[in-house]
């Protein structure tokens, strides 16, 4: 039974890595494993100069049968006994490498990290997976783990217009970078002191969620994040298709923010149609437009009227003329008749937000404020408000 288990590194310290083949790692376990190299392809069989395989005789007592087929000559066509003998093999070899998967896979008592890549194509703005490798052990595993790339790829940043070309291999730089040898971590700050915010909740949040239900202020959430994720990727890598397939991934954030199964559906769709509508929207590709300087979810810290606040800005920028435009987005919804009415609404309602935004970043009287509503295509600008009224409001 003891020579059924390899022995370990003796030389090794306690935590030092281990590297070794996953055939010398049987009958050992660690805390951790790492099996890298998946998408490779193994070196294939050369072809024998004979093939032969062993069979079972037909008649019970007669022992093994010998099948056997030599290899054609140059230019003549495959024998196809020796065809049939090399697919047994293929499939004794696919055997093989699950079996060493399984076996790799159950040297982790604690952490198992399987690292393996395939290739990629951008077709209209998106990154679209090709199959692992035949023969890789990567492709043993495709069907538990294609999610898992799939998810991945829709967060890889999209080729550039003057880059790859539509059809051709996107990649992701992920070169190493190693820090010098004699490289030592700097010894900390003196302690600060500090104290914690009054208000630490963004400006207007409470005006605005409060007559809305859990899965719509979720929404908002899952909206702003890809809002800033297009004004920052650039508008050329987007496009009603693109969004229409993370259909998938809108659902999963909005579960993990706590959406409830009957409604993510709903919710889902109603994320895509508020991106599809900025981005096909003249207002919204003005607003998301590249602009040097400009951010998107600007956070701030920030002393108001005396009191420390933390404040979130959905969109900051300086247009061709100069003028400083800060600009929230609401996904609020209106279904009934008078929707004038109601942007006019919506402005009044947070008019003294912006303002608070607008001291907040110091800008002057003719700073200008919008509201953007991509659910409706909405938009309601003005300019800033003398500091006497940005006082009261704030108060």
């Amino acid at each position: 039974i003891e020579k059924l288990f390899a022995m370990p590194d003796v030389e090794a310290g306690e935590g030092d890595p281990q590297i070794m083949t996953i055939h010398k790692a049987k009958g050992l376990e660690f805390d951790t494993v790492i099996v890298a190299g998946l998408g490779r392809r193994g070196r294939g069989d050369e072809r024998k100069l004979f093939a032969w395989v062993e069979r079972p005789a037909e008649t019970a007592g007669h022992g093994g049968e010998l099948l056997v087929a030599p290899i054609s000559q140059t230019g003549e066509e495959s024998d196809p006994i020796y065809r049939y003998i090399g697919k047994l093999d293929e499939e004794k070899r696919a055997f093989e490498e699950g079996r060493l998967l399984y076996v790799a896979a159950t040297r982790a008592r604690k952490h198992l990290h399987l690292i393996g890549d395939v290739g990629a194509l951008e077709q209209e703005g998106r990154v679209v997976l090709k199959l692992p490798s035949s023969g890789s052990l990567l492709e043993r595993l495709w069907p538990a783990v294609a999610a898992d790339f799939s998810d991945a790829a829709l967060l890889a940043p999209a080729a550039s217009a003057e880059g790859e070309g539509a059809g051709e291999t996107a990649t992701v730089d992920q070169a190493l970078r190693r820090l010098p040898f004699s490289w030592a971590r700097p010894a900390p700050p003196e302690a600060a002191r500090w104290s914690p915010p009054v208000d630490s909740a963004p400006a207007g949040g409470e005006i605005e969620f409060s007559w809305v239900g859990e899965a719509l202020r979720h929404v908002g959430s899952v909206v702003h994040r890809w809002l800033q994720r297009i004004a920052e990727e650039g508008l050329s890598g987007w496009n009603r298709a693109r969004i229409a397939s993370l259909h998938g991934q809108f659902r999963r954030q909005l579960a993990a923010c706590g959406v409830a199964q009957n409604e993510l559906e709903r919710s889902g769709e109603r994320v895509a149609a508020a991106l599809a509508n900025a981005i096909e929207d003249e207002r919204g590709r003005w607003l998301l437009a590249a602009r040097e300087g400009a951010r998107s979810e600007l956070r701030l810290a920030t002393l108001i009227d005396g009191r420390p606040v933390h404040l979130v800005v959905d969109r900051v920028f300086t247009d061709e003329t100069g003028r400083l435009w800060i600009v929230d987005y609401k996904t609020s919804s209106h279904e009934g008749a008078d929707r004038e009415a109601f942007l006019e609404r919506e402005r009044e309602r947070y008019a003294a937000q912006l303002e608070r935004y607008a001291q907040a970043l110091g800008g002057e009287r003719n700073t200008a404020l919008g509201l953007y509503f991509p659910l409706v295509s909405g938009w309601r600008e003005w300019r800033r408000a003398a500091p006497e009224f940005a006082r009261k409001g704030i108060e």
